[in-house]
């Protein structure tokens, strides 16, 4: 199906459902169907879905945990100084915190070691460790790097320092001279582990310490910083990570740490079940921000400290770093998009975009705005130092960025990263290079790819069964987020009966499909409606809090002019289709021949009275009909 959206030209519809998978459970037939859709076996797998059965003892699937796990606890016996060495992003942040909260609870002296985005650059460095050494620290964890440290790594050994490294980035070398390696990779291939992020693997090995102590981890903020980190890397939403969230989520808004209290106070959450889309959109950037532009010892000390005075000067301090963070950021989206524009008119398809003068801090943000709004790969680089250019990528999800900058590696200074998000370092020569190699390999692997924007909603809803029994069963097929994401739905023949144009070119609707009434939001809308108009909408179902009052609300993730007559297609050909006057379904073909067919279709091909029309075309002309779905 066509859409008038200036970003979503296509909704891909789902495929027929086969009634006979449907089970007869406690689960919602609309989200039975949602499931499906996914994968998932009702009968077999529900249960396990709903409720995910306890985890396997880590220690059979991190090879080198139960040696580091020991040599963590003799530390904390001896209150041997610890040094905890994390990044400056959430996941680095709340990973450090986590630790550093428990070892120092456990009588270790577990001290916090942040690099400066600006002025050292990713992860763990040699300056770190010469100055972990004069404080005669024996011990260093790190948390979400380490792992393609080299030349700190071959420090702290001369320097007879022993490193346990905690990582989920690619692993470069496989023989490493440390005391012991935690990472993702060393799993067995299905294991539940295999996709935590940075923070995952610290609240993993936090929780092994803590069952070898007896000591329960409910004493400390460990739980939060799990969910805070997970949904802020973007984790999948599967295994270890979707068992733990579903445990943890609820418990965010009776946490005791402090800094966490304000923060969600601050941001007007405190009223409600935190949700990932809190964190995603809220807690996290919060946390980020500092890191990114300021001094991440801020955050650290607001996630440590019980000092109510001392904690409202660092809250001030940190959002006010926030609101500058968002400044600088649509100032630098803003010039990137003019220089994507000339990118793009010459069909690049890898878009590298540099600037000396912007922020590192916020070059990642930038790069997955203009990724988003291209729907291209993007690099954004700007100026380091001595003529070094740091750049930060974000995929279009059709190409493995970590993989490409692995063929530019004889042009970076430094590189690593994910399939979806990578960065790297590079002398200001090479940057014309990178520009055709990158080109180059985006030609290469998006030969096949269509590259229109698309949406895939999960199911169709009429209005009337929206409601709170509803949503409350959507979220326990939740939570949300990477390889579980939120379902979409789609409605057809909507009535605007009320609309209000917010600030920032927002959309604030009441909708009436025939069946009820519903609040709906539809955010940077570029499209002009007035009362009246039938529109079809795709959105997604979430709780609007104002003023402490909570209201079901609509997110609108594409609207358009309501039309009788849908354009379907399906094995490359074209189709209309639409509903007489007397509710049959009428499909006709490119070369004008129709058929008629009563709704519901029968399974019987007997009702079928042209050769070219299937009993498939007919399925999908249903759905897209909004008849059923």
């Amino acid at each position: 199906m066509a859409t008038d959206n200036s970003q979503i030209q296509r909704w891909i519809l789902p495929k027929p459902i086969n009634m006979v998978q449907l089970d007869k459970c406690l689960v919602n037939l609309t989200l039975q169907k949602v499931l499906c859709r996914r994968g998932i076996n009702l009968e077999n797998e529900l249960a396990e879905f709903l409720t995910p059965s306890e985890l396997p003892n880590p220690e059979t699937h991190f090879k080198e945990l139960k040696k580091a796990t020991q040599r963590i606890i003799d530390a904390c016996d001896r209150n041997e100084k610890i040094a905890i060495c994390g990044d400056y992003d959430a996941d680095g942040i709340t990973s450090t915190v986590l630790l550093v909260e428990l070892l120092s609870k456990l009588g270790g002296n577990a001290i916090p070691f942040i690099p400066s985005r600006k002025d050292d650059g990713y992860g763990l460095n040699i300056k770190m460790v010469d100055e972990i050494n004069i404080n005669e620290i024996k011990l260093i964890i790190t948390v979400d790097n380490g792992i393609s440290a080299f030349n700190a790594i071959k420090k702290a050994n001369a320097l007879g320092i022993d490193l346990i490294i905690t990582d989920h980035h690619k692993i470069q070398k496989s023989n490493l001279s440390i005391f012991a390696l935690i990472h993702p990779e060393k799993t067995p291939k299905d294991s539940p582990y295999k996709y935590l992020a940075g923070v995952g693997i610290a609240y993993m090995l936090a929780n092994n310490i803590c069952n070898k102590l007896n000591y329960n981890i409910e004493n400390t903020t460990a739980n939060v910083f799990f969910c805070i980190g997970t949904v802020a890397d973007m984790a999948p939403i599967i295994g270890a990570n979707r068992k733990w969230l579903k445990e943890c989520l609820p418990k965010i808004n009776t946490t005791k740490n402090i800094g966490i209290r304000l923060i969600i106070k601050k941001l007007s959450i405190n009223n409600s079940t935190i949700s990932a889309d809190d964190i995603g959109y809220k807690i996290a950037p919060l946390i980020n921000a500092v890191g990114r532009i300021g001094n991440p010892k801020l955050i650290i000390d607001l996630l440590t400290n019980s000092s109510e005075t001392t904690l409202k000067k660092l809250i001030k301090e940190c959002f006010d770093l926030n609101k500058e963070r968002k400044r600088i950021t649509e100032l630098s989206v803003k010039q990137a998009i003019i220089l994507a524009k000339t990118e793009y008119t010459k069909n690049k398809k890898f878009l590298v975009i540099s600037n000396r003068e912007w922020h590192p801090g916020i070059i990642g943000i930038v790069a997955a705005r203009i990724a988003d709004d291209f729907n291209l790969p993007t690099a954004i680089l700007c100026e380091s130092e001595n003529k070094i250019f740091r750049g930060s990528i974000r995929s279009n999800s059709h190409i493995n960025v970590n993989l490409a900058l692995n063929e530019c590696s004889e042009i970076l200074e430094a590189h690593g990263g994910h399939s979806a998000a990578a960065g790297f370092t590079i002398k200001e020569q090479n940057i014309p290079i990178l520009k055709e190699t990158l080109n180059t390999i985006a030609i290469r692997e998006l030969r096949n790819c269509n590259l229109n924007k698309s949406i895939r909603p999960d199911a169709y809803l009429s209005f009337k069964d929206i409601d709170y029994d509803f949503y409350n069963e959507l979220v326990l097929i939740g939570p949300f987020g990477m390889m579980n994401k939120a379902p979409i739905f789609w409605t057809r023949k909507c009535r605007i009966v009320d609309i209000y144009i917010l600030k920032g070119n927002h959309l604030k609707l009441k909708l009436y499909d025939g069946t009820a009434y519903q609040d709906a939001i539809k955010w940077n809308c570029a499209t002009t409606f007035k009362i009246n108009d039938l529109v079809d909408i795709a959105f997604k179902i979430e709780i609007n809090t104002w003023k402490k009052t909570r209201r079901l609300q609509l997110n609108i993730i594409d609207i358009k002019n309501y039309s009788k007559i849908i354009d379907l297609q399906l094995h490359k050909r074209n189709y209309k289709c639409q509903l007489t006057d007397d509710m049959k379904i009428q499909i006709t073909n490119s070369k004008g021949e129709s058929l008629i067919s009563n709704l519901p279709i029968s399974s019987k091909k007997a009702n079928i009275n042209q050769e070219f029309f299937s009993e498939k075309i007919l399925a999908f002309a249903e759905i897209a009909l909004g008849e059923t779905a």
